[in-house]
């Protein structure tokens, strides 16, 4: 799956104050070793997402140049999920899709907007509410849903308000002040000029310290959201200067990358704006491709040291021993791979999402899973681990034995959808797309990873490709195409 080199980082703040048996490691030997989730206790939730990160992390091999500790250590201390994909590659219907476990086919949600939702998802229990009728205390500050906490019913304590995704651009947005309306793509970058403290994302860790501080009289569903590496990619300057701009490892872009897809799936890429972002960001300067590289490094930067900052707090509270974690990100990020930026596609960079979980006396922590697994199947995964009744709407499935075993069988691939009649599956070997003209791609990530050759019309993988439709078909029984 990696397409560059992996390096190896040095660890920071995390986990790693636990030893195998998610006990605190400067804990004595006669405390018990089994944690109060393994002897059936209630345990409490830390639920971490982050926007947009792709897996430009050092733990998932995504580029070499990526500085992510935290992150890392973490995975050191979880079983990470290193085939991990998401139901929709797009904020609003990633999250729709983990918080209320069902896939956009069922929900009518494929996009930014609410207005098309259908009765079923109107009805459906989300996340939160679940935890809160099992006797939970509901807490979110940051980006959970699309508009942060989704709304306030949802939730026992909300966190105050910031600048979400700021703060801007000094000088404005690049593209915005160059191109006008004929780009639409906010690929705009800034070193700030700020004091620690003054992100948001390091104001949403600073809330959940406090949060995690507090002695609680029921246990606890605490759900962050970091905003970063969300555009504007902006960040203080000091994680822009931990990088030389220069020696940054680019993206690997074949020329003709385009040549053998469906005309459905050019057309996405090519037809969006009347100048599509890959062509602005050539024309914006001969260094913005890179510039915006270095950036995303920098914004990764700062999430992962607000994910360290909460971790380490939590490994030095009260609750380090009875709290699962769960650290996922919405979906991924082209940065001109396949000659597209942002999201919303369905080949790798767009789907592929970082997946780590701990839950303590159960999880075989340090482990990696291959196995194919969806943000869907975080839901009942959770269900399954509380040992809570879960509610019947959810499609996703349990991989509680992926996290005791990750070597176990599973055949299950992981569904991603872009519009209602365009799906894609990946497996553990291969993609298959089909489009809702027919049209299909087809990859075998153990020869091309970068998704390069279409091997749709390969007779010879008729089987291969008729295996992967079959299970579009079951995961989307009853999806309405308009």
């Amino acid at each position: 799956m990696a397409r560059f080199l992996v390096v190896t980082l040095a660890l920071a703040s995390g986990f790693s104050g636990w030893d195998s048996r998610g006990l605190r490691a400067d804990e004595p030997e006669s405390q018990p070793t089994q944690s109060a989730v393994a002897a059936n206790q209630p345990p409490n939730v830390l639920l971490i997402a982050v926007d947009d990160l792709n897996d430009w992390v050092g733990c998932l091999g995504g580029n070499p140049d990526a500085q992510t500790p935290n992150m890392d250590d973490f995975a050191k201390h979880s079983v990470l999920f290193r085939n991990a994909h998401c139901q929709v590659a797009l904020c609003n219907a990633s999250r729709t899709s983990v918080l209320t476990g069902m896939y956009a086919s069922m929900t009518g949600i494929y996009g930014n907007s609410l207005k098309r939702a259908g009765s079923v998802y109107r009805s459906a229990t989300q996340m939160p509410v679940w935890f809160r009728d099992h006797g939970y205390r509901t807490m979110c500050m940051g980006k959970i849903y699309h508009n942060d906490h989704g709304k306030k019913a949802y939730w026992d304590l909300v966190g105050p308000k910031t600048l979400r995704w700021g703060p801007e651009p000094p000088n404005g947005r690049q593209f915005a002040e160059r191109f006008g309306d004929r780009a639409k793509d906010t690929l705009a970058w800034a070193a700030l000029d700020v004091e620690p403290g003054e992100m948001p994302d390091e104001q949403v860790a600073a809330w959940a310290k406090t949060q995690l501080d507090q002695k609680h009289e029921k246990p606890f569903f605490l759900a962050i959201g970091f905003y970063k590496p969300h555009t504007p990619m902006t960040a203080p300057k000091r994680y822009f200067d931990q990088f030389d701009r220069e020696k940054l490892t680019m993206p690997a872009v074949l020329e003709n990358d385009l040549d053998d897809v469906p005309e459905i799936a050019r057309r996405w890429v090519l037809d969006r704006d009347d100048l599509i972002a890959d062509d602005a960001v050539d024309q914006y300067s001969p260094t913005y491709r890179r510039e915006l590289v270095h950036a995303y490094h920098a914004c990764v930067a700062l999430t992962d040291d607000c994910i360290g900052q909460v971790l380490s707090h939590l490994r030095d509270s009260r609750h380090a021993n009875n709290t699962i974690v769960v650290l996922w990100s919405d979906h991924g990020w082209h940065l001109g791979e396949k000659h597209h930026w942002r999201k919303w596609m369905p080949w790798e960079e767009s789907t592929r999402s970082f997946l780590a979980v701990h839950v303590p006396g159960m999880s075989a922590d340090g482990s990696t899973c291959d196995r194919t697994v969806g943000l869907i199947d975080i839901f009942p995964t959770l269900a399954e681990v509380c040992n809570l009744k879960p509610p019947a709407q959810l499609q996703g499935q349990s991989f509680r034995r992926l996290l005791e075993k990750p070597g176990d069988a599973w055949d299950r691939p992981a569904l991603t959808s872009t519009t209602a009649g365009n799906h894609t599956v990946r497996s553990e070997r291969w993609r298959y797309i089909r489009y809702r003209d027919g049209s299909e791609e087809l990859y075998d990530h153990s020869k091309d990873p970068n998704e390069w050759s279409n091997l749709a019309d390969h007779p010879e993988l008729k089987e291969v490709k008729t295996k992967h439709a079959q299970w579009i078909d079951t995961l989307t029984e009853g999806e309405i195409i308009q």
